[in-house]
């Protein structure tokens, strides 16, 4: 498995995976309109160039937003890596805060966070 920049992946990758799991690369948030497969973020990648993990961020002032994070292989330790690559990525741009947001019906999400 290769951890990777989305900037790395094709474009058409992202968005199929963006459709397939989300319906769009569109999404809408408290905070705005995002084009997901535009977003910096990473991707864990199988051994045959598929996606199993994918997560995107934005940076504003001295804040960091997770937009979006998924897991196609679950409780083995795929978002902890993504999410522990963003932390790093941030941390050397010396941002110290991460906001996430979720809905309070997506119990695996909050137990995860």
């Amino acid at each position: 498995m290769d951890l990777v920049s989305n900037h790395e992946i094709e474009t058409n990758l992202l968005f199929d995976f963006f459709v397939t799991h989300w319906g769009s690369p569109q999404m809408v948030l408290s905070t705005g309109l995002f084009q997901c497969d535009q977003l910096d973020g990473f991707a864990l990648m199988d051994e045959k160039g598929g996606i199993i993990g994918l997560i995107t961020y934005i940076v504003e002032g001295e804040e960091c937003e997770i937009i979006s994070l998924d897991s196609l292989i679950e409780n083995k330790g795929v978002g902890t890596l993504l999410l522990h690559r963003v932390e790093q990525e941030v941390r050397e741009q010396g941002i110290q805060h991460i906001r996430i947001i979720t809905t309070n019906d997506n119990v695996n999400a909050l137990v995860f966070y």
